[in-house]
């Protein structure tokens, strides 16, 4: 299991890596950060299974460090530690979707406990790798399919074979990558046609990645079986006839 701790103090910080260090299920990985940008920066490799986080810390508090951290596919569990007994931030804790809540100073048996609870839950090393993977894959391509993106850019960005990704997308979503990145781009490109209609269709193309207007136009008509410009059309007409 993966651990990352995160406090702006630190005689805080020292004091939580030395409290969870001694109480932590055998096997944990344990790292630290001092600001919640230090933390991010760490996610993005480390990936960690659980970050236990102040919630009070300059420029950036805990709560847009859950909020960031979950956006980019780095983390999704947290365990937040604070020293303000106040519902609202107990309420905003819940709807962050942490696991649990904890004032400071912690308590080690609290803390062993929980700790352990969420060991048992995660899946398996090889499984956990995986989803890991798959996550920050998929939350990329959300981000850039507008992009000039192709499989091997990817599988040197993530630092894997493209034989890997291959198998964990059809894994994922039951689909090939250059499926799954077509999709998603006619989907946007559909979206476009029908809420920018100053834009012509070459355009709309190069917003979602195809700079070749008839290689759009071919792609297009291969997932929604229409040209373009006749989907585009026909949704105007529908909007007349409303």
């Amino acid at each position: 299991m993966r651990v990352l701790i995160v406090d702006d103090e630190p005689l805080i910080l020292n004091g939580l890596v030395k409290v969870v260090r001694e109480v932590a299920p055998v096997g944990t990985e344990l790292r630290e950060a001092s600001n919640a940008f230090e933390a991010l920066e760490t996610m993005k490799d480390y990936m960690p299974d659980i970050t236990i986080t102040d919630l009070n810390m300059p420029e950036k508090n805990g709560f847009e460090l859950i909020g960031e951290a979950r956006l980019g596919g780095w983390c999704d569990r947290f365990i937040i530690l604070t020293g303000y007994d106040e519902f609202e931030y107990v309420r905003r804790a819940l709807r962050a979707g942490v696991v649990d809540y904890l004032l400071k100073p912690i308590d080690k048996d609290e803390i062993a406990l929980l700790l352990e609870s969420i060991k048992e839950e995660l899946p398996s090393v090889c499984e956990s790798e995986y989803n890991r993977h798959a996550r920050r894959i998929l939350t990329y391509m959300q981000a850039n399919f507008r992009k000039d993106l192709s499989l091997d850019h990817l599988a040197d960005l993530m630092n894997l074979h493209p034989n890997y990704i291959c198998s964990l997308f059809k894994k994922e979503t039951g689909d090939t990558f250059v499926n799954y990145l077509n999709a998603m781009r006619i989907q946007e490109a559909q979206k476009l046609l029908m809420t920018q209609s100053d834009l012509p269709v070459s355009a709309i193309g190069q917003q979602v990645g195809y700079d070749n207007k008839h290689y759009f136009t071919k792609v297009f008509k291969k997932y929604t079986g229409t040209t373009p410009g006749a989907y585009r059309n026909s949704g105007q007409a529908e909007e007349e006839q409303a």
